[in-house]
């Protein structure tokens, strides 16, 4: 991405979270990337063009990097693959604050970063179920995705807030997650204790 770009990026991400919306005008936006109307236009087609595209850049950055880092630890058990995810998730959104924020604004909103914050997580849910390695009792699928949305927007947000550290949070959060599919409670608490894997690069 050139260098223009991600300043029009992160400005953008920056304000949709301070106001939880779209509603920003052009004119705004080229003044907090600091480039001049000319130019925004050139690069930006729509505010709700621009707000797509930030999604889109956040799976393909952040999914890419959790998937690479876990397919390199090579653990296929879906419990430990569920809590390192989200773990490692957590991790980014103290990595790189306003994308943080924009996921706590509009992760539970938005259905697009929805279904990137519970898609790979519920297909190892599927696994789970389908090893016999989770119990989810009468609970539906839906009910299920609304947890993991629930879990990592509540988690970034306590982050973000300076309320505890990502490991901490991220740890606390995936036992807790683990349990509730079924996973037993010392099991479940070593497994959101295990050592992460490292992130690739972007």
């Amino acid at each position: 991405m050139r260098a223009t770009n991600k300043r029009i990026t992160a400005a953008a991400i920056t304000l949709f979270a301070e106001r939880g919306s779209l509603d920003l005008t052009m004119s705004e936006l080229a003044e907090a990337a600091q480039v001049s109307r000319g130019t925004l236009y050139r690069n930006v087609e729509s505010i709700e063009r621009l707000f797509d595209q930030v999604i889109e850049d956040l799976a393909t950055e952040w999914l890419t990097r959790i998937g690479v880092a876990m397919d390199r630890h090579g653990d296929s058990d879906p419990a430990a693959r569920m809590a390192t995810g989200l773990r490692l998730v957590i991790r980014l959104s103290h990595e790189n604050q306003a994308l943080g924020r924009f996921i706590v604004r509009f992760g539970m909103t938005d259905k697009a970063l929805r279904e990137i914050l519970s898609g790979p997580p519920m297909y190892d849910v599927e696994q789970g179920v389908a090893t016999g390695r989770y119990n989810l009792g009468g609970a539906t699928e839906f009910g299920v995705a609304s947890l993991i949305i629930g879990t990592v927007v509540s988690t970034a947000w306590v982050v973000l807030e300076g309320h505890q550290g990502w490991r901490e949070a991220g740890s606390s959060a995936a036992e807790l997650l683990l349990r509730a599919l079924g996973i037993e409670p010392l099991e479940a608490q070593q497994i959101a204790a295990a050592e992460l894997p490292e992130l690739p690069f972007h």
